[in-house]
């Protein structure tokens, strides 16, 4: 299988200031993204990026060995060399609340199944599933669901994507051929056409901004803009294109469209690079120099385990003071975070909870996330970030907490015993029949 040169966005800003691409839409190819809209050209505008060295910091505490096979998969061997300056939760957050979801209102029931995400806005929660939208109020109580399955008006067959604009008070999904809206009130106000299924993020009343995955290796775009006809008004051309004679393979951990304030950024899950969508131009906004823990993502295609001794970028949320991006090197999961007031980069890693089985479970076998030295509660992973960027939020499912404390029980010496107190209290009310989720909030220090 051929690759194209991986080029360094970095090298890539010096060599040109700004670089006018001609682009054309993607062919359809298998469940592949397409338009049926010519794109416009694409000038990317490259602004001098904030450098952040994570390279150096994953070599100051994690020593990797040799990849050695272990039957039909790899294991690479690691140590940690140094946790002393592994982050806890108070090293970035002020505080913890916790809101459980409950299952009924005096209308309807809900029983969650797998959640896709959770989004925290002033006055509402809203979790998405693959069939449903359901509405809660801060305090946890259901308030509605928003559309339902089927294929006539307001109505998809799928939520594929969505996201929600606490300005405007709209929900937004994208289903399959369609990008249906609605508002907060559960009312839907419109429906436009649209072949792109992946993550999306309002611009303005008129404009949205999505992403598109490399399913098929050979994608040519990976950012679009559509109108309200779901015409494309402008796309992002992708350089890492491969060719492929097999099936559609995901690209690890797919592009992410985040906002924070006003400022649109957009990431991809090879790209070191951090853009900002800026007057319909990608701006570089954040370069991450993994050094030698850089996958390469013909390694990825080619399931070249052996050589994926590399990072993978998950995702990442980024607040007034912090950039949180929740990583990977050689199967090893860790958070990075960026402090923005001290310039400095610095990991969380939950190592005491290594070899708790419960913890494996509601952790999805990972050990990323925040030791909880606040309350001594559940370590915190970063599922998302509220829509005003002020807290990190997690999500878990409320009987598997309360499974949880009653084996693995609670840390003796939290920081804050009050609020432990006020945690255990919580999770002894937790019932199965009457709970979905418990949603963590830790509020970010300013």
């Amino acid at each position: 299988m051929k690759t194209t040169k991986r080029i360094s966005s970095l090298a890539f800003a010096i060599i040109a200031f700004a670089v006018t691409v001609a682009t054309v839409s993607c062919q359809s190819k298998q469940g592949k993204n397409a338009s049926s809209e010519k794109p416009k050209d694409s000038t990317f505008v490259f602004a001098t990026p904030k450098v952040l060295n994570v390279g150096d910091v994953i070599d100051k505490h994690f020593k990797f060995g040799t990849p050695r096979e272990n039957g039909e998969n790899y294991h690479i061997p690691f140590e940690c060399v140094d946790t002393t300056g592994f982050l806890s939760l108070s090293d970035v957050a002020d505080d913890v609340e916790y809101v459980l979801l409950k299952t009924s209102n005096a209308k309807q029931e809900i029983f969650i199944g797998a959640a896709k995400n959770i989004f925290i806005c002033k006055d509402y929660i809203f979790v998405q599933l693959w069939d449903n939208i359901i509405q809660y109020d801060r305090e946890g109580n259901l308030i509605r669901t928003i559309g339902r399955m089927g294929g006539g008006p307001g109505e998809y067959n799928g939520v594929y994507n969505m996201a929600v604009d606490d300005k405007t008070k709209k929900v937004i999904i994208n289903c399959s051929g369609k990008i249906n809206e609605y508002d907060f009130d559960g009312n839907f106000i419109r429906s436009q056409k649209s072949t792109y299924t992946d993550q999306l993020m309002p611009i303005d009343s008129n404009r949205i901004a999505v992403e598109v995955k490399n399913l098929w290796h050979d994608v040519k775009e990976r950012l679009v803009i559509l109108n309200r006809k779901g015409e494309v008004e402008k796309s992002f051309p992708r350089y890492q294109l491969f060719e492929h004679t097999d099936y559609g393979k995901s690209s690890g951990y797919t592009p992410h469209l985040t906002k924070y304030n006003d400022i649109i950024c957009f990431s991809e899950a090879f790209n070191d690079t951090i853009f900002e969508l800026k007057n319909d131009e990608l701006q570089m906004r954040y370069y991450l120099d993994w050094g030698k823990y850089a996958m390469k993502p013909e390694h990825y295609y080619k399931n070249d385990i052996e050589n994926m001794v590399g990072k993978i970028s998950h995702s990442y949320y980024e607040s007034d003071r912090f950039l949180i991006i929740p990583s990977a090197v050689a199967g090893i999961s860790y958070t990075v975070v960026y402090d923005k007031k001290k310039d400095q980069i610095r990991i969380a890693f939950s190592t005491k909870f290594l070899k708790n089985r419960l913890f494996y479970k509601i952790m999805e076998s990972s050990e990323k996330g925040f030791l909880n030295d606040i309350d001594g509660g559940i370590a915190q992973r970063v599922n998302a970030i509220s829509n005003d960027s002020k807290y990190i939020v997690s999500y878990y499912y409320a009987s598997d907490i309360k499974d949880y404390f009653e084996e693995a029980g609670y840390d003796a010496d939290p920081k804050y015993p009050d609020k432990q107190a006020k945690l255990k209290a919580l999770v002894s009310t937790i019932d199965e029949n009457k709970h979905n989720l418990l949603i963590m909030m830790s509020k970010l220090k300013e």
